[in-house]
Formats: structure tokens, C-alpha cells, sequence
């Protein structure tokens, strides 16, 4: 099993032998991306501003990240990087949209905080660059709904991250009849929450099959995923809300997973 499974961890170059891609980055996704780079620091125009406590107080119930080697993977204009960094990490994030990762660096900077940003860039790119087991928390969150490759982007996560005490965090949307009526149809078509086109309904993954895939990579969940559900009306009723629920996980949903 050892040797099985350290073959199987080889640095991500082996892919090629399987005629699998090398990076999981859409280009049209980055495109799409790339054009809110103005408005991503604006609580109106991007709902993962009032989602964030919530995945940090989830994330905060699994792992101290003070001191730890964090990666945030995505990290889009460094709204998830920033609260990782304010918690003591330190933090590497990568995203393959060169506009939105300048939106983050200037964002940070005009917050006086150190990170270290790379931008047109996949994580599969850097586990070829980084030793294995290079980082103590991986954060992918909100991304794998919008990669081209699932199963070639975990590999290289669990690649990435410490084998003995190291932690990846993971939540994207569920694909069931209520994420497609209230994340695209609701939020994007009728809201305009989001610009319409922002998510495929077809790339939306249960928690079931994410463990699927992951368990394939010698990952297993650390504990049971949670939902993260509205605590109350959206705007323009209300604001954007969020609470953890170990029940619904219907639409969003987060899990913690450690090697097996």
C-alpha cells in the first residue's frame, strides 16, 4: 500500500502519461473573473463578502492557522487570503487571473498586510514547483464549480498538503434541483445577484462525490461537511446572512479533510 500510494503521489508532471490535463484554469471562467475585478471588494455586487465569517468560523473550528503555511487557492481579489493572513497564516495565494490577483495585492497592501500573491497561475503549476506536503492549510473554496478538471486539481492538492496534521478546506455548490433554482436561476436571472453565466449547473458537486474523488487522492473528510445556509432575506430585504447547518447542505457546503 506504501508504495501504491507514493507512486500515486508523484509530483503532477506524471499526468501527462495519463493524457490529463495539467491545469484544471478555464480561460472563458477567467475572463468572466477577471471582469469583476472592480466591484470585488463591493458587499452589494459579491455575496462571498457575507458568506467569509462563515467559512473562517468553520475553518477556525478545525485548524488554528496562526504560524501555519496556508494556501488559498482562487483567491479571486483576496477577500478569504487577507482573513487568513489577520488570523496569523502565512499565506500564499493563487489565482489565474492576472487583473484580479493586482486587485488583491493593492487591496492588501492598502491593509498593511503581507502576502504572497501569484497570479496566472493553477495549482497543479505550483505542485510541480512546491515540495510535497509544502502547506498545512489548503483552502479551495468556491472553485471547483468553475474547474475544467475536478479530479486533477484535488490530486494536486493532496500533494500540497502536510500528510501528517495538514487540513484542506473545500465548499462549492451541491447540484440539486434547490441550487439550480436559487443559485442560478433565482440569483443570477431573476436577482441579478451575479452576473448571468456565473455558475453551470453541470459542474455543481454533491459532498458524496467530492469524498469520491478525494478518497482516490488518500484524502478522507476529517468531519462531516456542513451547509451554509441564508439566516436571513438576501438583499434588498436584508443583507447577506449566513449560518452553518449541519442538515442542509442543499445548495452551499463546506467540508475539512485530512490524509487517510
Amino acid at each position: 500500500m506504501m508504495i501504491r500510494r507514493s507512486l500515486f503521489l508523484l509530483r503532477p508532471t506524471h499526468l501527462s502519461t495519463l493524457q490529463r490535463p495539467l491545469s484544471s484554469i478555464s480561460p472563458d471562467e477567467v475572463s468572466k473573473f477577471s471582469k469583476m475585478s472592480q466591484s470585488w471588494w463591493d458587499a452589494g455586487q459579491n455575496p462571498l463578502i457575507g458568506m467569509n465569517p462563515i467559512r473562517l468560523e468553520y475553518i477556525q473550528r478545525h485548524v488554528g492557522v496562526k504560524g501555519k503555511n496556508t494556501l488559498d487557492v482562487g483567491c479571486g481579489g483576496g477577500l478569504l487570503s487577507e482573513s487568513l493572513r489577520r488570523l496569523g497564516g502565512d499565506v500564499v495565494a493563487i489565482d489565474p487571473s492576472h487583473e484580479l490577483v493586482e486587485c488583491a495585492k493593492a487591496h492588501s497592501e492598502g491593509a498593511g498586510l503581507s502576502i504572497d500573491y501569484r497570479g496566472g497561475t493553477s495549482i497543479e503549476k505550483l505542485a510541480e514547483e512546491e515540495q510535497e506536503g509544502s502547506f498545512d492549510v489548503i483552502c479551495i473554496l468556491e472553485v471547483l464549480e468553475h474547474a475544467t478538471d475536478v479530479d486533477s486539481m484535488l490530486q494536486a492538492a493532496s500533494h500540497l498538503l502536510n500528510k501528517e496534521e495538514g487540513r484542506l478546506f473545500v465548499s462549492t455548490v451541491n447540484r440539486t434541483i434547490q441550487s439550480n433554482l436559487l443559485a442560478i436561476i433565482g440569483a443570477e436571472y431573476i436577482m441579478r445577484y451575479l452576473p448571468p453565466g456565473t455558475h453551470d449547473h453541470s459542474k455543481f458537486l454533491s459532498p458524496e462525490l467530492v469524498e469520491q474523488k478525494l478518497r482516490s487522492v488518500y484524502l478522507q473528510p476529517a468531519t462531516p461537511p456542513q451547509g451554509m445556509v441564508l439566516a436571513g432575506p438576501p438583499p434588498p430585504l436584508g443583507t447577506w446572512q449566513w449560518k452553518l447547518s449541519p442538515t442542509d447542505l442543499n445548495v452551499n457546503w463546506i467540508g475539512c479533510y485530512q490524509h487517510s
